[in-house]
């Protein structure tokens, strides 16, 4: 998996964890594209479960790639009287195409595993501490303190922009060796609907969500955990710790 798209990934799970105050920021003082990405930042921290379906096309050197698959995210557990779901939660993303790969953060590690090639990577999740997007999704900061928000470019996009959607532009406020830039098309509800990203090699990487549901997991089911957890490895796998 490239760099990348392992940012990419990071990226989206940010909107996922626990809760934090966003001091200096506030809907009420905030206006257009920041006040937009509040509002996602807040709906995406009060869930316990997200599931959705995904496509992806990654532009390298004019040549496109296009794939697959299905993704979970789920928060086992809550705090008695918290406002809102705790804890770090699981991200699983299985792709389907180009070829089978399924993708883990449980928080503590960050798995991948290519049955094609009989591999496991797996790599500690604190050594992610130090990029900007483990960081904002593991509660320590929010998206408005590490991007500004702003109007989008209308001339920024892969695949033809989804038309009847809201467009914001994300930039980082400090130079990061894997992101140039962000775009995201958001529902009037601020449901996320697609997300390009550039890198400073000008590669893009775009994905777009379908079959969006919200809250559909029962919370604290250690059955579901462990089949999020699961991995069935071919035999032969050989497994790789960074």
């Amino acid at each position: 998996m490239s760099n990348a798209l392992q940012a990419l990934l990071f990226f989206l799970t940010l909107c996922l964890v626990t809760a934090l105050p966003l001091s200096g920021y506030s809907a009420e003082s905030t206006q257009g594209p920041a006040n937009n990405i509040l509002k996602l930042q807040k709906k995406y921290q009060q869930l316990h479960s997200l599931e959705f379906d995904f496509s992806q096309s990654t532009s390298t050197n004019s040549r496109v790639k296009q794939g697959s698959g299905k993704a979970v995210f789920y928060r086992p557990t809550t705090q008695p009287g918290a406002s809102a779901p705790t804890g770090k939660g699981i991200m699983r993303w299985d792709y389907t195409e180009p070829m089978v790969q399924t993708i883990i953060n449980d928080g503590k590690e960050f798995s991948i595993y290519t049955p094609h090639d009989k591999q496991l990577i797996i790599s500690p999740a604190g050594e992610m501490e130090s990029d900007i997007t483990y960081a904002i999704f593991t509660g320590t900061t929010s998206l408005l303190e590490e991007f500004v928000a702003s109007d989008p470019d209308r001339q920024f996009f892969l695949n033809e922009p989804p038309s009847g959607y809201i467009s914001v532009l994300l930039t980082p406020r400090q130079p990061h060796p894997q992101v140039k830039r962000i775009q995201l098309w958001l529902s009037g509800d601020q449901t996320i609907h697609r997300l390009l990203m550039e890198d400073h090699f000008g590669s893009l990487t775009e994905l777009t969500f379908s079959t969006v549901r919200f809250n559909t997991l029962p919370t604290g089911n250690r059955q579901r955990v462990e089949s999020l957890l699961k991995l069935d490895l071919a035999p032969g796998t050989e497994t790789i710790r960074q």
